[in-house]
Parts: C-alpha cells; structure tokens; sequence
C-alpha cells in the first residue's frame, strides 16, 4: 500500500513540477498554433506626398531575374524595396520564401512600376499578396506585365522586426529578357567557343595524327553538349548572365544559333547570313508616308525598306564592310546582277538624313530609335546606278546600307529617282 502511495504521489509531483518549470514551452506552441490560424495583416506602405511609392520604403538594391536577395527587418512596420527589370510580355513569380525567412514572419508583398521616365513608380499597387506562400509569408504566384521596363517589389511587415526573409524572382514564361540581349552572342559564351576552336586547330589529336581542320573543330566545339555546358557556366550562382532568366530551351533556341551563325563565318566554314528582322510598325509608317509623298501628283519617285539582324559578339562592334554587299544582294537577289551597282564613298549618318530630307524626312529620323541603342554611331554605305528608262528618261537607284554596329541591325533603304 505503501509503494502504491509513494508511486502515485510521484507521479503527482513529477506533474506539477512539469507545469511549473515548463510554462515557456507550452506558451511558444500555444502561440505557434494560435499564429498559423491567425490571419496576417497586410501592411501597405503609405503613399508618400510625393507620388513616387519609392519614397515610402527603404530601397535595398536591385533584384535579379531568377535570383534572390536575403536581408531582415530592422523596425516595425517597415517597407524594404527591390528594383526588377523585366521585359514586355514577361511573366514572373516573386515569393518570400521558406528558405531563408525566420519562423513565424509575417509579411507583404507588393508590385509598383514600371518607372516612368522621371524615375517615378508611382503608387498604383500592381500586385498584392499577403499570406500565399508558407506560413504567413506571401507569394504572387504569376504576375503577367504587359508592358518592359522597371519594377518596384516592396516586402512589408508590421510585427517582424528583427527577423530575416528571402525573397525569390523567378520567370515563368521564358519571355523576361529583353529580347536586345540576344542580337548577339554574350562574350564569355563567344570566347568559350573560340578557346575550344584555338585548341582544336593548333595541337595534334592523338587519334587523327594532326590538328582539327577549322571546320571539324567548329562542329566538334559547338554541338547540343556544348551549348548546354556553356548554358550551366553562364548561370552560375554567384554571377548569372540576364539569359538565364529565360531558361536553356530559350538559350539554346536564340542565344546558341546566334553564336555558332557568328562563327561559322568568322571560321569560314560557311557564309554570313543575315537573319529576318520584320519592319517595325514605326518604320513602315515611315515608310509609306515617304511613298505617299512621292506619288502625290506625278510619280517622282519609290522606296523600299528591309531590316535584318546580324549575328555577332556582344560588345564587339561590326565593321561595314562584310556586312554591306550581302545586305544589297539579300536586298535585291538576282536583280542585283541587271542594276550593277558601283559602291560610292560611306556616308554619315547625317549625310544621309540630308540626302533624303525631301521625300523620306519619317524614315531617316527613325531609323536609329528603332534598329539602334541610342549611343552608337550608324555606317552608312552607298550603292548608286542609273538605268536608261526611255529617250532623256532615267531611274537613278539609290542603295543605303545602314548598320548598327552595336545592336548588330542593319537597314537596306532602295530609293530610286524617276526622271519623267
């Protein structure tokens, strides 16, 4: 009976002594599952007086496209910003993650932009999310933006100060870049290429007997294998390249085809060719404003205007030369052999603006926003000829070859001058 008495009065003891050295533990589970059924508060950051939601947060940095950024709150409420670019038509997903984000945070999350030209992002909220993601942490699962330029995300809390996040940028659609970064191969990928080519050419393969001819090595260093691996060296952790937002499929489909076109003719394996770039909206309505001025009353005159991208290396510009005959006969095909054509001396750009400010004035005033960068300097060839028409009746051809060196553009204007 004893025993039995002395078990339970222990077992009694062991009991409260529980309750009394533990209250912490059972506070902080009660909490925890108190909070998990609790709905967050969404915390918005005030509009500032002046119009720009920037001024109501702390500004962290840039975000990049498919990477992240890891920082904590340091006050309550607080609004922390990340600067995203992204192009028209892209669609993205921004989360606060899991990983990387201390327990029991409670966040928001918002989306300002695109800035406009007086660096302002207004105070339109974009998107919003509060507890989407895990927790009480948010996601924006898919947000699609019509329109390119820069975004504003703004993480918020009212009650986390101390406490760390991380939020994630991911693309969803393989349409993020802008499409300006793929006019040309990027020079790390390029100089993959051309390192793998060097060594081909210049040592004695163990199994051929001798070196790799430019052409064997220029098949064996740009295969599916090595756009993959060039693809994986690109998109590293610590440094990835803009592309890599848009995934391989998209780098192997418009990055990789650029650099071996490039290569192919730099190694003379094959020809340059110059790839289909359609007429911006802007251009042919220059264009056929030009026209419409040359056929109104007697028909004094014609132009015609196609645009092509040339395969390249990112900051290593073209020079006019190699670009400019093949620009004139993908201009006019066969034709080209009835027009014989003699090269004048080069033009600038302004030479040709005065040379067709009379019937053209639309088309040579937009053609360096439309094909150019807004710095470089275009190069202008010039192709003439004069074709007997009738008795004291000429046509004069006209032949510009524009090229932009850096945006890797090339426009070839055919005007000709009807004598009547």
């Amino acid at each position: 009976m004893r025993g039995t008495l002395t078990k339970s009065m222990g077992w009694v003891l062991s009991a409260l002594l529980l309750g009394a050295c533990s209250p912490t533990e059972l506070t902080d589970e009660g909490d925890a599952e108190l909070g998990a059924r609790e709905q967050g508060v969404l915390y918005p950051p005030p509009a500032p007086p002046s119009g720009n939601i920037l001024d109501a947060t702390a500004f962290m940095g840039p975000l990049s496209l498919g990477g992240s950024v890891q920082t904590q709150f340091t006050t309550q409420p607080q609004y922390l910003s990340f600067a995203f670019s992204a192009a028209a038509g892209a669609q993205v997903k921004l989360e606060v993650t899991h990983l990387g984000s201390s327990m029991y945070l409670d966040t928001g999350l918002f989306v300002y932009g695109p800035k406009d030209a007086s660096g302002s992002y207004g105070t339109t909220v974009v998107a919003q999310d509060d507890d989407a993601g895990y927790g009480q942490l948010s996601k924006i699962a898919s947000l699609s933006l019509p329109q390119g330029g820069e975004y504003l995300a703004v993480v918020s809390t009212g009650t986390g100060v101390g406490k760390r996040f991380r939020l994630q940028l991911n693309c969803l659609n393989g349409q993020c870049v802008d499409p300006a970064v793929y006019a040309a191969c990027d020079l790390d990928v390029a100089t993959r290429i051309e390192v793998c080519v060097q060594a081909l050419v210049e040592e004695v393969d163990p199994v051929l007997g001798r070196p790799h001819t430019a052409a064997e090595a220029f098949a064996a260093c740009t295969d599916a294998t090595d756009a993959y691996h060039a693809y994986v060296e690109g998109c590293a952790p610590s440094a990835p390249k803009p592309w890599c937002a848009d995934g391989l499929s998209t780098f192997m489909e418009r990055m990789w085809p650029v650099c071996q076109a490039f290569y192919r003719a730099y190694y003379g394996v094959g020809p340059l060719e110059l790839g289909e770039l359609p007429l911006s909206s802007g251009l042919q309505a220059a264009l056929t404003a030009g026209n419409t001025r040359c056929n109104t009353g007697e028909r004094w005159c014609d132009g015609v205007l196609e645009t092509y991208s040339v395969p390249g290396v990112a900051s290593v510009p073209w020079s006019l030369d190699p670009v400019a005959d093949l620009a004139l006969y993908t201009l006019l095909g066969q034709d080209v052999q009835y027009y014989q054509f003699e090269r004048l001396p080069d033009l600038t750009y302004a030479e040709l603006v005065a040379s067709n400010d009379y019937w053209f004035p639309e088309l040579v005033s937009a053609l360096p926003a439309a094909l150019g960068n807004g710095t470089e300097t275009p190069r202008v060839a010039h192709y003439y000829t004069r074709i007997p028409m009738a008795p004291g009746a000429n046509d004069y051809h006209h032949v510009y070859v524009v090229l932009f060196p850096q945006s890797y553009r090339v426009a070839a204007f055919h005007f000709v001058q009807h004598e009547i």
